[in-house]
């Protein structure tokens, strides 16, 4: 896919540029020389750039949100310079390093004093599935991005972008669903300040992996696994957006996807994965599979192996 560069030196244009790779939003700067450069690495309702401006004031309000009812997280990654994001009243100070995120579907401030760059990942609610109700309350608040999960998410996104042109729009799709779970898991290994129920979720959500693997393992055995009853899990899975059997269903997808990536399992063929993944049936698998990742579990192999 074809990187897209747009270069800016007036506001007007500058703010055009923003709407057209993010959302509806205002930008205004006192800076007498202002410029601003976007280049897209690839485009579409998830999308990967580089960001290349000066100070500025950028702000999505209500009217804005009314008008432009996206809904995705925007992931930025400080390479250079420093800034401030304002949301949900909180301030988040970045600076080389580090990481944020906010969320197009609330109003947001972001502030820059000087020039400065960032690598911003743009990836949808959809594509996130349920795992984005697990950063509820996490947005405007600075993480590190240079080490653990988050480390290996940015050093993923920096490969992408520099073989984006050899990559097709599909594969680049099923790439971004798996950097925004490396994020999230970078995310979420920071946070100290989980709500109890919350940090729960993501202890059964990451603990169920090993239990999956198993064809008759259904609600009453994850019940079981959780240590609570199947209303109690089916309450707390729908706090997150899911229920039990998305969770199984998403936990052998996630599991299958892994094992096709690995070059060691070039000789194993798709149905050997898929039923070692606890599927019966095959269609189903291929189907679920290309729903969840927008490829299909071949084209999903030939792009990581």
């Amino acid at each position: 896919m074809r990187e897209v560069d747009h270069n800016s030196n007036s506001l007007e244009a500058w703010k055009e540029q923003l709407w057209l790779t993010y959302v509806r939003l205002e930008s205004k700067s006192d800076a007498p020389n202002f410029y601003g450069d976007v280049l897209e690495y690839f485009r579409g309702a998830d999308s990967l750039s580089l960001v290349n401006s000066t100070s500025q004031l950028t702000e999505r309000t209500c009217h804005h949100i009314r008008a432009d009812g996206q809904e995705v997280l925007l992931i930025a990654f400080q390479i250079e310079g420093r800034g401030a994001v304002y949301q949900d009243e909180r301030v988040a100070e970045t600076e080389p390093g580090k990481l944020v995120f906010y969320d197009s579907t609330k109003p947001y401030r972001l502030v820059f004093d000087g020039p400065f760059r960032q690598m911003v990942l743009r990836v949808s609610h959809a594509t996130l599935r349920s795992r984005s109700h697990g950063l509820r309350g996490l947005n405007a608040r600075t993480f590190q991005a240079l080490e653990g999960s988050a480390g290996v998410a940015l050093d993923f996104l920096k490969s992408i972008a520099h073989r984006a042109n050899e990559i097709g729009s599909r594969d680049l799709q099923a790439m971004v669903a798996v950097a925004g779970d490396l994020v999230i898991n970078g995310i979420l290994s920071q946070s100290n300040d989980l709500a109890p129920r919350l940090r729960l979720f993501e202890k059964l959500r990451n603990g169920v992996s090993g239990e999956v693997r198993n064809p008759e393992f259904g609600t009453s055995e994850f019940a079981v696994h959780a240590g609570m009853s199947k209303r109690s899990l089916r309450r707390l899975c729908a706090e997150n957006g899911t229920s039990p059997g998305q969770m199984i269903r998403d936990a052998r997808l996630q599991g299958a996807k892994r094992e096709l990536a690995m070059g060691a399992t070039v000789r194993k063929s798709i149905t050997d994965i898929a039923l070692g993944w606890g599927f019966n049936d095959i269609s189903h698998f291929n189907r679920s599979f290309k729903s969840a990742f927008v490829c299909t579990p071949s084209q999903w192999r030939r792009a990581s192996t």
